[in-house]
């Protein structure tokens, strides 16, 4: 059995924070949504946008 066969799902959250660039989170993304069986979630405290 393969570990891709032994995971039955894969959680995995991407943290934002105040002043983020796009860069920092959509190139993990991007990596981690090829993987099999992979959720990914995006947190943040707020839904409002933060500009400096």
């Amino acid at each position: 059995m393969t570990v891709t066969e032994q995971i039955s799902s894969l959680s995995i959250a991407i943290v934002l924070f105040p002043n983020v660039t796009q860069l920092d989170f959509t190139e993990p993304y991007e990596v981690f949504a090829k993987l099999p069986k992979a959720q990914l979630y995006m947190l943040a405290e707020t839904l409002e946008a933060s500009y400096a």
